[in-house]
């Protein structure tokens, strides 16, 4: 037995050791690649620490185009953050994005674009890689936090660790790290910019070779600003992050489906949930029935309601993106509205993350910007103030 379990090792080792692989990008039209990076961030001035929290991007790429050498793909990036790890996140910013993916994994984005900020990583070599190969490759970091955004190019180091074999399915594992140290001293750079930045990341990916895509990537990422904060003071920004990358992908939800959806849900959903479907998604809207007046908090009833939806979230949608969003009318401060249509929508994403286990679930508010209808009577304002529990499905 232990000559046999002997034997199975190394002709494992053998195979890792000896088989090489093509490595390349390739996103089918019409499928959608969605990346759920999650990071654990440090906020730390002069050394200190400052601030603890997390922050997760969304990056959602849908491929319109296919060339032999390229993916054309138009891109949504959604920020969101989270203050403890028992809260909900907010989503705070989207960006919409449109560019290339070559079969390398080189990215051309138009200059007017700031996302991706992260690009040109994994960068595949032309030739095939065994276990043990190493090679590098230009990055590019876009800065948008300081006056004009700021590029930085830098190489980075790839080592195919290992690659692994499960039926026909091979995933490779890549080590890959990169160092930033750019001084800006002494350059033509607005009075906002740093003096120096100074960065490092080291992580280990995965690659799906036979659907040429990624499938997940843990990484450790420290960035430094230094500036310069009066008579021969410095002060430095840092961030550190630990970020844990998931990997889903999506074929393209046709009309029909969507439609056919929209009438199975009808059947099922509580009373008083209207259900219908926009660029969104699938959308079940609530009424202010949820609330008592000028309160963000759910009234018991409401909770039935909620535990219904729950129930269908999990059973129909386990794996998709939830976005919960809150809106009011027009009556009040604008501020006011905000804040009460942005704690209306985290109640209901704090009642629902819980018992639908889906860490994939968000809230934001948009006070009285997105009417489905006029303020100028007593139903429309009704009708404005509401929650929208949406459904990603493209």
């Amino acid at each position: 037995m232990k000559v046999r379990i002997l034997a199975l090792i190394f002709c494992l080792f053998s195979y890792a050791a000896a088989h090489a692989v093509t490595l390349r990008w390739n996103i089918p039209k019409d499928e959608r690649l969605e990346m759920t990076r999650t990071a654990s961030v440090k906020f730390l001035v002069n050394d200190r620490t400052q601030k603890m929290y997390q922050e997760r991007n969304i990056i959602d790429l849908t491929c319109h185009a296919t060339e032999s050498e390229a993916s054309s793909v138009k891109g949504l990036f959604s920020v969101y953050v989270r203050e403890s790890i028992n809260e909900v996140f907010q989503l705070r910013m989207q960006y919409q994005s449109e560019f290339d993916i070559d079969r390398l994994g080189r990215f051309t984005v138009p200059k007017k674009l700031f996302m991706p900020n992260l690009r040109n990583i994994p960068t595949f070599p032309e030739k095939e890689v065994k276990k043990g190969d190493t090679w590098s490759a230009n990055a590019d970091l876009i800065l948008d936090v300081f006056s004009i955004p700021f590029k930085l190019t830098f190489p980075v180091e790839y080592q195919l660790a290992d690659i692994q074999k499960k039926g026909d399915d091979e995933t490779a594992v890549i080590g890959c790290r990169f160092l930033i140290d750019m001084n800006l001293t002494g350059g033509k750079y607005p009075d906002d910019f740093p003096q120096k930045i100074i960065g490092r990341d080291q992580g280990t990916i995965t690659w799906d070779i036979k659907n040429n895509r990624p499938a997940g990537m843990k990484e450790k990422y420290r960035i430094i600003f230094l500036f310069t904060a009066g008579a021969n003071q410095k002060e430095t920004k840092e961030f550190q992050m630990l970020i844990d990358t998931a990997v889903r992908t999506y074929k393209p939800f046709t009309e029909q489906e969507k439609e056919k959806d929209k009438i199975e849900l009808k059947k099922e959903i509580p009373d008083g949930v209207d259900v219908d479907t926009d660029k969104r998604g699938m959308v079940l809207r609530l009424g202010d029935v949820l609330f008592d007046f000028d309160s963000a908090g759910l009234r018991p009833e409401s909770m039935q309601k909620l535990d219904r939806i729950a129930e269908i979230l999990n059973k129909k949608y386990p794996e998709r993106e939830i976005i919960v969003e809150g809106h009011t009318d027009n009556i009040g401060e604008p501020e006011y509205n905000q804040q009460l249509s942005r704690e209306r929508a985290r109640n209901v994403a704090r009642y629902l993350k819980p018992k639908t286990g889906s860490d994939k679930l968000s809230f934001r508010g948009f006070g009285a910007d997105n009417p489905i209808t006029g303020n100028d009577t007593k139903e429309g304002r009704q009708k404005n103030r509401r929650v929208e529990i949406i459904i990603k499905l493209q």
